[in-house]
């Protein structure tokens, strides 16, 4: 199956710290959670989202979409997205529990990535992803780009 690339969970504004894109990825997760096709989840960072699916659609075949969580114009010498990905990770290492069933939607990866990124990303095993739109209605997706 195909992995679907998707901009509807994406955080539309740019924030002052992480803290606010942790506790959006944090309630991402829990809509997955509430999901029963749902099991896993990984999390990773990215400066070109088309790519990276095209290589995760190869080397995670278990995982069906792709959710564009966070992107921001990269700040020349900054590491930032680096340190969001390992805050995020340690945050969610033990994966997502719902206190009402006990499900666990688990988190499938260590740290890792790459100097000089741009999106935040999530992955999900969901079993049927087309009712998951592109974008969400009148989101006109500004695009983060590298500094001229």
């Amino acid at each position: 199956m195909a992995l679907k690339l998707t901009y509807h969970y994406r955080l539309k504004r740019e924030v002052v710290d992480y803290e606010g894109v942790i506790g959006h990825l944090r309630d991402v997760l829990k809509a997955f959670l509430m999901k029963p096709d749902c099991s896993q989840f990984y999390i990773g960072i990215t400066n070109d989202l088309e790519r990276r699916r095209r290589e995760h659609q190869t080397e995670k075949p278990a995982f069906t979409l792709m959710c564009a969580i966070y992107g921001e114009t990269p700040r020349p010498g900054e590491d930032s997205f680096r340190k969001l990905e390992l805050d995020a990770i340690r945050q969610f290492q033990d994966g997502v529990r719902n206190p009402v069933n006990g499900k666990v939607l688990r988190c499938s990866n260590t740290a890792g990535g790459t100097p000089d990124q741009r999106w935040l990303y999530v992955l999900v095993d969901k079993r049927d992803v087309s009712g998951i739109p592109f974008k969400s209605p009148g989101d006109a997706l500004p695009l983060p780009t590298a500094p001229q």
